[in-house]
């Protein structure tokens, strides 16, 4: 179980950080754009260079969030 309780740990941590991010993309410019027009292909504009680092950081999150959560549910078969 204490690795089951690691993992819950780093998961948290990382849904934590997920949420600061997806916090400040919400408040970018670049989201207001999509949410205005939202059927519609927004054209970058020369700022929006940091938003899409901003977004592939929150991808990521999502990726290890998810890989952790199978590790946990792979520990919680074999407690089992």
């Amino acid at each position: 179980m204490e690795k089951f309780s690691e993992l819950t740990e780093k998961i948290k941590t990382l849904k934590q950080a997920r949420e600061i991010l997806q916090n400040e993309y919400e408040k970018s410019e670049f989201h207001k754009r999509m949410e205005a027009s939202p059927q519609d292909i927004v054209p970058p504009a020369p700022g929006d260079k940091e938003i899409y680092k901003l977004l592939t950081a929150i991808q990521q999150l999502d990726f290890y969030i998810k890989k952790l959560q199978d590790e946990q549910f792979e520990e919680l078969k074999k407690e089992k």
